[in-house]
């Protein structure tokens, strides 16, 4: 018995020596496996899949205005294109107006009971062609007859060079009023026209002088009923006019009349 323990003694030695070495060297390399193992089959987080990015609401508000300022630009180059374009034209109107009153005085000196009598007979084919016409208004032929009848009248006073003015005056308002009905206020080739020869005007009521062609244009001041004007020309319905005390604006065609001084006295 003292036998078997003192060998048992001695195997417990050899296996804190030896096999104890092993046997720990043993567990501590499975004990490496299983960690690595462990490690390994640890499952691999999935990113989560990327959504396309959505505007938010100040980047579409953002993009908005920049339409908008655009569109303001654009529409402030127009505007800038039409004024030169109507300041373009109010010079060459000053300058035709010049011309017509030269032209006009020549004319006075010059007339002969012929080429009088050869204006008023344009200007009678004129109007029988705007009495056939469907499109016209009672009142606008009224206005054209008016200056008709100046223009025979003053002929049969022998005032040669005056018939004559009224007669392409005739003329002048017959063309305006056709130009007029033919073309609509929204085509774009509708343009300022200077009238050959000024017609004589007057107020039919108490109306505004304005700045442009337009109803909401800024006020020049407001004339009387009965006020005397001067059509130098038109543009649409709009007549541009000089008043007596030399004011220049413009008023609608429907607000005036013809002022013919041989009929109105």
């Amino acid at each position: 018995m003292a036998r078997l323990w003192i060998q048992s003694d001695k195997l417990c030695s050899l296996l804190k020596t030896w096999a104890g070495q092993m046997l720990c060297g043993t567990v501590i390399a499975l004990l490496g496996l299983n960690i690595t193992g462990c490690t390994l089959l640890k499952p691999i987080p999935v990113a989560a899949p990327i959504t396309p990015h959505e505007p938010c609401a100040c980047e579409v508000q953002q993009r908005e205005i920049e339409r908008l300022q655009q569109l303001l630009a654009e529409k402030e180059g127009l505007i800038r294109n039409l004024n030169a374009r109507q300041q373009d034209q109010a010079k060459a109107l000053q300058e035709t107006t010049s011309q017509v009153t030269r032209d006009q005085v020549r004319l006075r000196r010059l007339a002969t009971q012929p080429g009088a009598a050869s204006s008023i007979a344009e200007a009678e084919v004129a109007m029988a062609s705007l009495k056939l016409s469907q499109i016209i208004a009672p009142e606008q032929t009224l206005q054209a007859q008016r200056l008709l009848d100046a223009a025979t009248t003053s002929y049969a006073k022998g005032n040669y060079g005056t018939a004559m003015d009224h007669a392409a005056q005739t003329r002048e308002f017959i063309d305006m009023v056709k130009d007029n009905r033919t073309r609509k206020a929204s085509d774009p080739r509708v343009a300022m026209v200077p009238f050959n020869v000024p017609i004589p005007l007057r107020a039919k009521s108490n109306i505004t002088l304005r700045q442009k062609p337009f109803s909401n244009a800024a006020k020049l001041g407001a004339l009387k009923k009965d006020s005397a004007l001067t059509a130098q020309a038109y543009l649409g319905d709009w007549l541009n006019v000089q008043t007596s005390d030399e004011r220049s604006g413009w008023v609608p065609n429907t607000l005036v009349e013809v002022r013919v001084g041989d009929l109105d006295h």
